[in-house]
């Protein structure tokens, strides 16, 4: 779902292939920590947007009466165009949307758009916040009885993520009229998708799920509550009388007894609405949100150990409830927390491995202060890119009135290709392995600074041959961290009607050094050899260890031309470096000379007995080329022909020349050769430097 589906059709790649398929907000990460769970005695609500790797995000306000009383509302096409009229002028806020790339919206290709494309993230002038949504699934028997609604018919068609922030930012003034207006949306025009959605203000923070076309139940949380939610369904048993804090779709319970999956008690309106409505996927494939979910519990306490399968057979190790021993109580989870919560806590949350990575767009974490004025209730604590190496930069939303200007630059979309960029790169795992070029004007982006980063950090093996030193990764985490602690202390102090000339600074000083460790990193990157040799290549590991042993060397300008023949005095000369070029006494052919370049190498093997089968009759005759079984038995005879009984289960077993035979057998025990990947040796083929390399490798390798 909301993968970047129609940026194929909407963009043009100039010089190699075009990155079109994007990791999708299934990877979107929630938690929530009430104030009694943290040292600064605020609740923290925070989600981050995980629509897509190297897919720009831009941050922005809408200024008051942005959208006029009557206006209509037109979202994209592709989410079915969901159709409102504004009660009113719009109230000012912000929010993040999407880039527009050459002019089109990257999800349905419309030219010059005029609606935004993937709104996230935004604060009114009321002091209302919105995080929009995690991506959640139903299950099958509840949708078959209500569907999301998806077709428009008679202009409605239900509400999507996209939308969902827009709409309750303009109208809403509080979080409970805001979670009121969404519950009637869903009433009157169904959802588009399933999801969890955050609806909070200083004094409110409501959360709200829907697993179906109309029906939903949203909660109001408390400050003893703590929760994750890895795009996961995570309210459980909810006793619906209770009003003041639980808001329901009327026929929350009859739609779940109609599909046949309702799980509670409906004489006493309690549903558990996780087991009745949500996709809860097998016991072998568990929907439990992991790893992000057991890594979560794991970061909470450290002596949490939770397998995917005991969270499966037990989900109230995570859900939320309002019931316990049969009576209402105020909302709770198991979750355990081992220590008092910090902002440290709360940010570092969002770079454990599993949840801060490429697919990470953008965050806002809400920090709420009750007792504040309006005005200074709400801080907005703004990661864009990359979660995993990264800053958090606060700000006062209400108060802002601009943004610093590299959260607003839009750029190309990014490349793939199979070829070695020019210009900074990183990689994708998708289609079996890609660099990733970065458009012309990346370091003018806030977001392809930190995306940047994080992406080489991750990839950098992938990219260069070496990964990033433990010692360099720290380096970097060291230098945020002491950035982060500046930020934390200048704050303290800012007078809040300054913030948006500080949050600009630091916004600045964060991009300055985001781009100054891209540019340490690439300076002790390690440089790989051979530009014709890319990563995803079979033979690229033992390329690089040849190269670095000096077995093999390039043939010039920087080319490995692995796809070439070996003859057997390349084949000698590789041995002899290997073997330290040892002294050679006297000559073991009369057709050689001193001019030779590979006299020395020669004459040595002929010395170690290496030859036997290969120059006969006291002359070495050069530019033959030479065999895979040849180069086993050399490789057998340095070793000291040792014993092997290896049978040789290949198809074409019987072409193994008898001498060669003891020799193969110890090759393919060892793992010194291989089949070709179709079940055969090929053992008469002549070996390129690709296969010699592997072949030296693991020759190399063994404890000879």
């Amino acid at each position: 779902m909301k993968a970047w589906k129609k940026l194929l059709a909407t963009v043009t790649a100039v010089t190699a292939l075009t990155l079109a398929a994007t990791v999708g907000a299934s990877a979107c990460t929630t938690i929530y920590v009430g104030g009694n769970l943290t040292e600064e005695g605020t609740p923290f609500v925070a989600r981050t947007e995980d629509y897509g790797s190297d897919m720009n995000k831009l941050w922005f306000i809408s200024e008051a009466g942005h959208f006029k009383k009557g206006d209509k509302f037109l979202g994209c096409p592709e989410y079915g165009e969901f159709e409102w009229t504004f009660t009113h002028d719009s109230y000012r806020f912000t929010y993040f949307t999407n880039d527009i790339y050459n002019g089109k919206c990257p999800e349905c290709g419309q030219e010059n758009p005029t609606h935004w494309s993937y709104t996230e993230f935004g604060t009114n002038e009321k002091g209302l916040s919105v995080s929009a949504t995690e991506t959640i699934s139903g299950n099958a028997e509840v949708k078959k009885i209500d569907p999301n609604v998806q077709e428009k018919v008679d202009g409605v068609v239900g509400i999507e993520e996209t939308d969902i922030p827009t709409i309750l930012l303009a109208e809403a003034a509080s979080a409970r009229e805001g979670i009121e207006l969404l519950a009637k949306i869903y009433d009157e025009y169904g959802a588009f998708f399933d999801s969890g959605i955050f609806v909070c203000d200083q004094k409110e923070t409501w959360y709200i799920e829907n697993c179906s076309g109309t029906q939903y139940v949203a909660i109001k949380l408390n400050e003893d509550l703590i929760f994750l939610e890895p795009n996961i369904a995570v309210i459980g048993l909810v006793d619906l009388n209770d009003t003041d804090n639980v808001i329901a779709s009327e026929k929350l319970i009859k739609v779940a007894q109609q599909a046949g999956t309702f799980v509670g008690d409906a004489d006493k309106n309690i549903i558990d609405f996780r087991a009745s409505y949500a996709n809860l996927g097998t016991e072998e494939s568990p929907r439990v949100g992991t790893p992000r979910m057991s890594d979560g519990l794991k970061f909470l306490d450290k002596d949490s150990d939770y397998t995917p399968a005991d969270l499966f057979a037990d989900n109230t190790k995570f859900t939320i409830s309002n019931v316990k021993d049969g009576k209402l109580v105020p909302f709770y989870t198991n979750i355990k927390v081992d220590r008092k919560l910090t902002k440290d806590d709360v940010f570092n949350y969002y770079k454990l491995s599993s949840i801060g990575k490429p697919s990470n767009q953008e965050i806002e974490i809400f920090q709420l202060f009750k007792d504040e004025p309006v005005q200074t209730g709400t801080v907005g604590w703004v990661g864009v890119g990359n979660m995993s190496n990264n800053v958090f930069i606060p700000y006062y939303p209400l108060l802002l009135e601009d943004q610093y200007e590299g959260y607003q630059v839009s750029t190309q979309v990014v490349t793939q290709s199979d070829k070695v960029p020019e210009g900074f790169h990183t990689w994708t795992t998708r289609n079996d392995g890609m660099y990733v070029e970065y458009p012309e004007n990346w370091r003018d982006s806030f977001y392809f600074t930190f995306e940047g980063l994080g992406g080489y950090i991750l990839y950098a093996e992938e990219i260069t041959g070496k990964p990033v030193s433990a010692e360099d990764k720290q380096y970097v985490l060291d230098q945020l961290s002491a950035l982060q602690k500046e930020f934390y202390a200048e704050f303290e102090k800012m007078d809040p009607k300054d913030t948006t000339e500080v949050g600009k600074d630091m916004a600045k000083r964060a991009h300055e050094k985001g781009l100054e460790l891209i540019d340490y990193l690439l300076e002790k990157s390690y440089k790989r050899p051979f530009t014709d040799v890319i990563t995803k290549d079979w033979y690229f590991k033992a390329s690089q260890y040849a190269f670095e042993k000096g077995f093999i060397q390039g043939v010039g300008d920087g080319l490995f031309d692995g796809s070439s023949t070996l003859t057997q005095e390349m084949v000698m000369q590789i041995l002899y470096v290997m073997a330290g070029e040892p002294a050679v006494e006297g000559d073991s052919f009369d057709n050689l000379t001193a001019d030779d370049w590979y006299a020395n190498a020669v004459n040595w093997a002929a010395e170690q007995g290496l030859l036997a089968g290969l120059a006969e009759g006291g002359s070495f005759e050069a530019s033959v080329f030479i065999t895979r079984e040849q180069v086993a038995k050399v490789l057998y005879l340095y070793a000291g022909s040792p014993k092997a009984e290896a049978e040789l289960a290949f198809t074409d077993a019987d072409s193994v020349s008898a001498d060669c035979l003891d020799a193969m057998r110890w090759a393919v025990e060892t793992g010194v050769i291989n089949g070709m990947g179709d079940d055969t040796l090929n053992p008469q083929g002549t070996i390129t430097r690709a296969q010699a390399a592997q072949m030296l490798m693991q020759f190399d390798k063994l404890d000879k």
